[in-house]
């Protein structure tokens, strides 16, 4: 039989571990274990004390979390544990190039691998087999943001 200090330390421990999935851990698993804290404190709760108390305690505990939140968001503290950066790259971006320029490899192409074409690095994929580091080679088509090479 569970103790009344044991529930208490299990909604706390819930209510921590809940807190933490909502401002600090991405991801599903620490909320689901302050979630089955709460669960199983609740069950005990429920067979121990009778049902007021349980509908009392589950009350108590759903607003203890919305005044936690609430406190958590007004405070700022929110803003102190979030990203506040911005990405700015972009996915595929590609310099111009053009069909037939020449470059050559920094990296092993098998299939893929780096290419320098007049300073700008560039991923490429070569159209035919391996092509070594430091070869020279040729663009040969421009495909959904991708560069295909052969070697000279």
């Amino acid at each position: 039989m569970m103790t009344t200090g044991l529930i208490v330390a299990l909604i706390a421990l819930g209510l921590v571990l809940i807190l933490l999935e909502l401002f600090v851990t991405p991801g599903f698993l620490t909320g689901l274990l302050g979630a089955v804290a709460w669960v199983y404190a609740l069950y005990e709760i429920y067979n121990i004390y009778g049902e007021t108390s349980g509908h009392l305690a589950l009350c108590g505990m759903i607003l203890l979390l919305i005044a936690c939140v609430f406190v958590a968001v007004k405070s700022g503290f929110w803003n102190r544990v979030s990203l506040n950066q911005n990405v700015d790259g972009k996915v595929n971006e590609l310099p111009v190039l053009q069909i037939g320029e020449k470059g050559y490899t920094i990296s092993v192409c098998r299939p893929v691998g780096k290419v320098n074409f007049n300073g700008v690095i560039v991923e490429a994929t070569s159209t035919g087999d391996l092509i070594q580091n430091a070869e020279q080679v040729e663009v040969v088509s421009l495909t959904n943001n991708k560069v295909f090479i052969k070697q000279i």
